[in-house]
């Protein structure tokens, strides 16, 4: 009786295992593709052409900065302006540790180090900047001055 009841589960399992495979259900064929021609138009289009993006370029989204960066990042140029460089430097930290994106607290790294004769790490904020800087504007500008005066 027991060897019967054995039997009889493990036949159950298996009938079940085979009913929950996909095995007897055989993927559908897919039609071939058909190669598709070109639209071939008469006259002149009055769409405007799109222009696509040049490999390896990649467009930046505009980016809203955190209010607080864009408050310490004054801070910084104050402080840089008034000739405190090293409260230039630790302002624009700070301001990098909320926002890193903010490419104007890369430029006052950039000039600060610049102004303390640290040519190295003047140079390796302004290829940070040069990152996150619109091209073309005031700050990226600032940032190739920096990149020139430090004759690179």
């Amino acid at each position: 009786m027991i060897n019967l009841c054995k039997r009889l589960l493990i036949a159950g399992c298996v009938l079940a295992f085979i009913g929950c495979t996909p095995y007897s259900q055989q993927p559908s064929p897919r039609p071939a593709p058909t190669p598709s021609k070109p639209a071939v138009t008469t006259k002149p289009s009055t769409t405007p052409a799109v222009v696509q993006p040049q490999p390896g370029v990649v467009p930046r989204p505009a980016v809203s900065l955190n209010p607080a960066a864009v408050s310490l990042s004054r801070q910084a140029r104050n402080q840089y302006l008034a000739q405190d460089y090293q409260g230039a430097i630790a302002t624009a930290e700070r301001g990098l540790r909320i926002e890193r994106r903010a490419a104007d607290l890369y430029l006052v790294l950039a000039q600060a180090y610049m102004q303390l004769g640290q040519p190295q790490k003047a140079e390796m904020f302004v290829q940070q900047g040069l990152r996150f800087a619109p091209q073309g504007s005031d700050v990226a500008s600032g940032l190739l001055r920096v990149r020139e005066s430090l004759g690179q």
